[in-house]
C-alpha cells in the first residue's frame, strides 16, 4: 500500500516552521556568538527578527488549526498514536547487531516511531524554549537567577534542537532514504 501523501495542511504548518526554525537559529547564532554579532551588528534588528520568528512559530500552528482542523486533527492523531509496530522499530536495528538479521516490523500507520519520536521531541523543545524565552526578554521582571537559569537551558536546547533538525535534514535529503537519493534513482 502507497504511503498516504501530505495534507496541504501539513506541508504549510512544516515550511512555515522550518522558516520561521531556520530564522530563529540565524538569530540566535548571532546574538550567541560574539564574532557573529560584531560582524553583523544592528543586535536590536536581530532580536527583533529573533522575537518575530519567536512569535511565528508560536502562533502558526493555531492558525492553520483554525483554519484546516480536520487535516491538522488526522495529522496530530497519526502523530500521537503509539502502535506495538512503532516500539518495534526502535529494536529494529539492535536485532541486526544480535546476529539475528533485519526483521520486518510489518505496516505502521502513516509514520514510523523514529518519525513520532522526532515531532515530540521537536514540539516539546521548541515549547521549552519559548518558555525560557520568556524571563530573557522581561529580565527585569525576573530573578536573577531565574533568568541565568533560564539562558543556560536556552543555550543547551537549541544546540541539542539544531542537532536534530541536521538529522532530519541529512535523513530527509542525503541519506540513501532522502529525497535526492530516491531521485537519482529515479523513484
Amino acid at each position: 500500500m502507497p504511503p498516504t501523501p501530505a495534507s496541504a495542511a501539513e506541508k504549510t504548518l512544516h515550511w512555515l516552521v522550518a522558516a520561521a526554525v531556520t530564522g530563529l537559529v540565524a538569530t540566535g547564532a548571532v546574538m550567541y556568538v560574539p564574532a557573529l554579532s560584531q560582524a553583523v551588528g544592528q543586535r536590536f534588528w536581530v532580536r527583533a527578527g529573533h522575537l518575530a520568528a519567536a512569535g511565528a512559530v508560536a502562533l502558526m500552528p493555531g492558525v492553520i488549526a483554525a483554519v484546516r482542523w480536520p487535516e491538522v486533527r488526522e495529522l496530530e492523531r497519526s502523530l500521537s498514536l503509539w502502535e506495538p509496530v512503532d516500539v518495534a522499530w526502535f529494536t529494529q536495528p539492535w536485532r541486526v547487531f544480535g546476529s539475528r538479521g533485519v526483521v520486518e516490523v510489518g505496516e505502521g500507520g502513516r509514520f514510523n516511531g523514529g518519525q513520532k519520536l522526532f515531532a515530540a521531541l521537536i514540539t516539546s523543545a521548541l515549547v521549552i524554549l519559548l518558555v525560557t524565552g520568556v524571563p530573557m526578554y522581561w529580565w527585569d521582571r525576573f530573578s536573577a537567577e531565574l533568568v541565568a537559569r533560564a539562558r543556560e537551558l536556552h543555550v543547551v536546547l537549541a544546540l541539542a534542537l539544531v542537532a536534530l533538525l541536521a538529522g532530519h535534514v541529512y535523513l530527509g535529503l542525503l541519506s540513501p532514504y532522502g529525497l535526492l537519493e530516491r531521485r537519482l534513482r529515479g523513484r
